[in-house]
């Protein structure tokens, strides 16, 4: 997968502001997730209270909506967005992936795919089927159906590990996921045994049950973001949709429905989505109007690709617009000297890097990422080494780089892959300070 993440076109933005929106907020992040579990808690006591009424339907469908929509807090915690805390991205992305009926680390590794091959059908898990898209599977998923996938979890408690799995999620995570997968076994028995014994339905009412009676709203926004749009395109525009949606639902979706934006920067949080899109709106296609508008393309769509598997919508782009707004760097000759250490390569000006940031450097054709830490400077190869994206696109976060594309982070001083999905570590190199440039040292090459 090497290189994926840089076919795909990217809005112009200007680096500051993109960075500015990358921050995270654990104050923001706790007030959200709050908020949306306190709806669910106070739906749910509703509900309880109603039982036995008629008022009890309305109150459960509501309270399963709300619960659905849990599937998108686990969805941020996969990009660990919403907290800038990881302790707090870990602890809620567990149990949010739980209460979705899915393991976190396989179907992390699941959404990296997505987002490195969104909408390419032989390898994005999170296509609904490929063309002609079955419309048995999208109308169950309205109730739930085939959202929750047991069979592989279940393979995964018991230790088996299959090749589909193999290619997805590396060995060095088999073993977390392999305990993670038993522990969502048996907090689901422990469910199960407690209604056997105590003789109710309701822990499965409030639980797995909710993820099918509840599922409605939710699938309907879900299938907007891709449905009847082109496949095998490395173009956001092309493949995903925006949906205008009122406050209450954007709120329960986590702002979702600027789904461009966040499949071309899945590093910007949340409650940034808006701000990123007023910064590229001239640059993507209108948004439709509505869920409704959106469906009166999407069913005809899927109905004609019955009979046309290769008929879909293609959004009108915005003409492209020159720009002079990206800042070049390394425009002028190497200065090179070599030593019994290193042979070094002067790189970026030391008065062009901010403290705790990152800047791109090329030599001979090779990318390098040059940083600032507490005044000092590091050098490492600059593609990570899952997906390919450049790491001098990101963001640093506590002594680590982490990936514009999926989150993976590096510890810039060592190298060392910290965070999945990124594994293998990067190779880094030692820099001086010399006529006020950064030199980075690249190995000898022996004779």
């Amino acid at each position: 997968m090497e290189n994926e993440f840089e076919k795909w076109y990217s809005c112009t933005v200007d680096r500051e502001e993109l960075l500015k929106l990358m921050e995270r907020s654990n104050k923001k992040g706790i007030v959200q997730v709050t908020l949306h579990f306190t709806i669910l808690i106070l739906l749910g006591v509703l509900s309880y209270n109603l039982i036995g009424t008629y008022w009890m339907y309305p109150a459960f469908f509501a309270y399963g909506t709300v619960y659905c929509f849990l599937n998108h807090v686990m969805h941020e915690t996969h990009h660990r967005t919403p907290f800038k805390s990881n302790g707090l991205n870990e602890f809620v992305h567990w149990i949010t992936a739980f209460a979705h009926g899915a393991e976190p680390i396989f179907d992390r590794w699941g959404h990296a795919q997505h987002h490195t091959y969104t909408y390419f059908p032989d390898v994005d898990p999170e296509v609904p089927s490929a063309r002609p898209i079955k419309i048995s599977i999208i109308v169950g998923q309205f109730f739930g159906i085939g959202i929750i996938r047991p069979i592989p979890i279940i393979k995964h408690a018991l230790g088996i590990v299959d090749d589909y799995t193999k290619n997805l999620v590396p060995e060095s995570d088999w073993k977390k996921m392999i305990w993670s997968s038993r522990l969502w076994v048996l907090a689901y028995l422990a469910i199960i045994g407690f209604s056997i014994y105590f003789l109710t339905l309701l822990p499965l009412i409030f639980t797995l049950f909710a993820r099918f009676y509840g599922a409605f709203i939710p699938s309907m926004l879900n299938h907007t973001q891709h449905v009847g749009l082109e496949e095998n395109v490395y173009d956001h525009r092309l493949n995903t949709r925006n949906v205008k949606i009122n406050r209450i639902l954007s709120f329960l979706y986590w702002n979702m429905e600027y789904h461009i934006e966040h499949h071309m920067y899945p590093g910007v949080p949340f409650h940034a989505l808006p701000k990123l899109n007023n910064l590229v709106k001239d640059q993507l296609p209108k948004p439709y109007k509505s869920v409704w508008a959106a469906y009166k393309e999407m069913i005809p769509t899927i109905l004609k690709q019955q009979k046309e598997s290769d008929f879909h919508v293609t959004p009108i782009l915005p003409e492209e617009k020159s720009t002079n707004s990206k800042t070049e760097f390394n425009k002028r000759e190497e200065t090179i000297f070599q030593d019994s250490e290193a042979k070094w390569i002067s790189s970026i000006k030391i008065d062009d890097l901010k403290s705790n940031d990152v800047l791109p450097f090329k030599y001979n054709d090779t990318d390098y990422a040059i940083y600032k830490l507490d005044g000092h400077f590091f050098a490492s190869t600059a593609k990570c080494t899952h997906a390919g994206a450049l790491l001098s696109k990101g963001i640093v976060i506590d002594n680590t780089i982490e990936c514009p594309a999926h989150q993976g982070r590096f510890d810039i001083k060592t190298g060392k892959a910290t965070h999945s999905p990124a594994c293998d570590h990067l190779q880094t190199f030692p820099t001086r300070e010399k006529d006020g440039y950064i030199y980075i040292g690249l190995p000898l090459i022996s004779n």
